[in-house]
């Protein structure tokens, strides 16, 4: 058999020269394109993160203003992503694509800034977890600190929400409602019970903690969210986990419907307020058991409501029972499981977090299924800005701000009051041997989508020279060659009409 660059050639040369003659024959014409053209037309050569990506410029060289293209589409799980523009004519470009090696090692790591409003108002919070509601991207932040224009404190919300409107512009998001006073409102409201609550013991105040995220089910996000009451003297009483239901208005305005009873008690595990996750048709939850170590749980999408339909994992199935469920994860305060091809399609679920033991490093690990298991290891320490004195904690990754395929992710943590939430970007090592062999696929598909294309070139221009005429498309699924019915003669067409009830066919001639 010829090789292929034996074929290509033939086939430019074959197509050319028919396309030279067909020229010179009518001037009427419309021009084909020169054949330079076809020889750039490969597949696409950026890889997509399961999740999703940012443009792939580098965010190295945009600390303030971050990536300089976005465009949206939507992905496996009708999760919502950010498509990456590609770098093809970059110098350099191939030789930077390809997943990072693993257990990973880091290349790199740039302190990006403070996530800031677009108010200009200094707010001290913390969280700072990125979420996804109808394809929308917000920052969910925990105790923030409202203040005025003038900058007086003016009081705390327990969970507030900002949204991304310029998904190019990362660090900087707005809040959307906002009192005359300068309070900032509540991403989870506290119903009328929990008001009256409040009213009436002074020195108490209600808490949500959103350390899950969300997530984004095709129509409706959805929130898992831990109740507790905070007493002036710090103790705290933890009530159970809540859920609402999360729809937008035109504006970013969010309608938050909570359901009317908790869905897991003061006496259960934590359920979906460590980490969320949609795949494949389901939502899987992490949360703390009694003991303070993570398990996870899963639901159809469509059933989240339903505690009854919430399945465990075992260690080798899933169960009914959460008290059959076994730890998957060890001695880890926060983080964030996601789906991405950051250490290649082998280990496409990923944590990003940090453990429990106070030390602000940052923990990665990957695992070829949902459940794990993940050996994590520390890539680097997480340093504070303005206020470096405390340990640093509530740790997350956000895809929707990451280059997957150049191995840079985006991470927050929080600094403790008076601090904010800081990000950074973390370049990965890359696997030299996974690159090579993802490069020669790129290469083998582009070559293959070049040789199609020239062939349905060759084969139109055959028939042209052959039977005088353009040829005419019909849903026979057939080769041309093969459609022997339709080329009689020369210069007569016959048409294949199909109907619901058979087929017909239809002559003319052409003069």
């Amino acid at each position: 058999m010829a090789p292929y660059s034996s074929i290509r050639q033939a086939l430019r040369t074959n197509v050319s020269n028919k396309v030279i003659e067909n020229r010179m024959s009518s001037s009427s014409e419309t021009p084909i394109n020169g054949l330079a053209a076809l020889s750039v037309m490969p597949t696409e050569t950026t890889m997509t993160d399961k999740m999703t990506d940012i443009s792939a410029s580098s965010l190295a060289n945009n600390t303030k203003d971050g990536p300089t293209t976005t465009a949206d589409t939507r992905i496996e799980d009708e999760e919502p992503s950010i498509a990456t523009e590609t770098e093809a004519d970059e110098p350099g470009h191939e030789a930077d694509i390809g997943p990072a090696i693993y257990p990973p090692v880091l290349e790199n790591m740039e302190i990006l800034g403070y996530i800031k409003d677009k108010n200009g108002i200094g707010y001290s919070r913390d969280i700072g977890r990125s979420s996804s509601i109808h394809d929308e991207v917000f920052f969910i932040f925990g105790d923030t600190f409202c203040k005025d224009s003038a900058g007086e404190f003016v009081g705390t919300t327990s969970n507030t929400i900002a949204y991304v409107e310029d998904r190019a512009k990362l660090l900087e998001s707005e809040y959307v409602e906002i009192s005359d006073k300068g309070q900032v409102k509540a991403f989870v409201p506290l119903n009328e019970k929990e008001v009256r609550f409040e009213e009436e013991n002074e020195g108490a105040r209600i808490v949500f903690r959103i350390f899950g995220g969300t997530v984004d089910i095709r129509v409706v996000g959805v929130v898992w969210f831990q109740i507790l009451v905070k007493y002036e003297n710090g103790e705290e009483d933890y009530r159970g986990i809540g859920q609402a239901r999360l729809s937008t208005y035109s504006d970013c305005r969010i309608i938050v419907e909570r359901l009317p009873h908790l869905l897991f008690g003061p006496n259960e595990p934590k359920i979906g307020s460590f980490s969320t996750l949609f795949h494949n048709g389901n939502v899987y939850l992490w949360g703390d058991d009694l003991d303070g170590q993570i398990i996870l749980a899963r639901v159809d999408q469509y059933k989240t409501a339903h505690r009854e339909h919430y399945e465990y994992w075992d260690g080798s199935d899933w169960v009914p029972r959460w008290h059959d469920a076994i730890p998957v994860l060890h001695d880890v305060q926060h983080g964030a499981i996601i789906h991405t091809n950051l250490f290649g399609e082998g280990k496409p679920f990923v944590f990003v977090g940090v453990n429990k033991q106070a030390d602000s490093m940052v923990q990665i690990g990957a695992a070829a299924e949902i459940q794990g298991p993940f050996d994590l290891t520390a890539v680097c320490v997480a340093t504070g800005i303005d206020h470096d004195e405390k340990y640093k904690y509530c740790i997350y990754p956000h895809p929707f701000a990451s280059n997957v395929p150049k191995r840079e992710l985006m991470v927050t943590w929080s600094e403790h009051w008076p601090g904010g939430v800081i990000a950074a970007k973390l370049k990965f090592k890359i696997d030299e041997v996974a690159a090579a062999k993802e490069a020669e696929e790129r290469k083998h598909a582009a070559e293959e989508q070049e040789t199609r294309y020239l062939a349905s070139m060759t084969e139109e221009q055959e028939a042209k020279d052959e039977y005088g005429y353009e040829s005419q498309e019909s849903d026979d699924p057939r080769s041309r060659r093969d459609r022997s019915e339709g080329r009689l003669k020369r210069g007569y067409v016959l048409k294949v009409i199909r109907t619901p009830t058979g087929t017909i066919a239809e002559g003319s001639c052409l003069h």
